[in-house]
């Protein structure tokens, strides 16, 4: 039996039930297959080696010990061998991340790494380094009444317009994050991510399934060196980098060769069309209304100057 999704942009067919994707009402054309199958002995024998992954462009494989293979080609195939015994709520876990980021990196689509919110109607990438508190701000903005149209991964659509794919109606948050947002962590079932505990928390009274006009991005940061929020645009060829820098699993690219000029490009090209913040707050201090706070007076002041230029 096989379920058919629709996610980031894409069709899939999965032999995995993923009840958290958003159901296709047709097969007619079928992005990706994702199945539980046999790896190659050559994968195997790199594992025994003691290699974790191999990252090709078009072939990309990675291993999680006592979980399962998981093996990525051409955009449109996913292999997953699971060991005995694995834990099947994990193994769906690391479908949602990191196996549909290689997905859309071989589909040569452009995902940035963070959660998209819709504020007037218009979708926000929020973005930064492990620990800058992406899903700290946009459950934040989510408790405050705005929709989100993806948790973690932001695929985007390029045209005229540039638009924002829907992800999925939850949320993966971290435990401390869970505590300081007013939920209740025993009322949620938790798997083990990156070393961290998460925690798949259900937000679909907020979630947007619809594409929506990409208009920036905010890059969240935490310095020592700063006693209140900051922010700054960022414009010319650091947008460009910084964009790269942020996109979902960059990482695999650079390992397989660079990123080649056809991508760049795209990132390049969507860099000129979009705004592009740098958030900066204070360490240890728990600023997330000031972040709000300095969010929207940018949002809704670049709406007042868009307004103006057309009046």
């Amino acid at each position: 039996m096989s379920y058919l999704y629709r996610v980031y942009g894409l069709n899939i067919e999965s032999e995995i039930k993923i009840p958290e994707l958003s159901k296709l009402d047709n097969d007619s054309n079928i992005d990706a297959k994702i199945n539980y199958g046999i790896v190659s002995n050559e994968i195997k024998e790199l594992i025994k080696m003691g290699y974790m992954g191999r990252y090709q462009k078009q072939d990309m494989w990675f291993n999680i010990p006592n979980l399962a293979i998981y093996h990525i080609t051409n955009g449109n195939q996913v292999i997953i061998e699971p060991y005995e015994n694995a834990d099947n709520q994990l193994i769906k876990v690391y479908i949602l991340g990191s196996v549909l980021g290689m997905v859309l990196l071989q589909n040569n689509m452009v995902a940035i790494h963070g959660g998209g919110i819709v504020i007037n109607d218009k979708g926000y990438v929020f973005t930064g380094d492990k620990g800058a508190g992406k899903s700290t701000i946009t459950t934040a903005l989510r408790q405050r009444g705005y929709n989100f149209v993806a948790d973690d991964v932001c695929s985007i659509k390029q045209g005229e317009i540039n638009k924002i794919h829907p992800g999925f109606g939850y949320q993966k948050l971290c435990d401390d994050t869970m505590v300081k947002l007013g939920y209740n962590p025993d009322d949620y079932e938790p798997f083990r991510s990156d070393f961290n505990i998460k925690y798949i928390v259900p937000a679909l009274d907020a979630f947007v399934n619809y594409e929506v006009p990409f208009e920036g991005v905010f890059e969240l940061s935490v310095s020592e060196n700063v006693e209140n929020v900051e922010i700054e645009e960022i414009t010319g060829i650091e947008k460009i980098q910084r964009l790269i820098k942020n996109i979902f699993r960059i990482e695999m690219l650079q390992y397989s060769g660079g990123i080649h000029s056809t991508y760049f490009k795209k990132c390049a090209d969507l860099a000129k069309d979009i705004k592009y913040y740098k958030i900066t707050r204070p360490k240890d201090v728990f600023s997330v209304n000031e972040q709000i706070k300095v969010i929207e007076d940018t949002i809704y002041k670049d709406k007042e100057v868009e307004l103006e230029k057309l009046g």
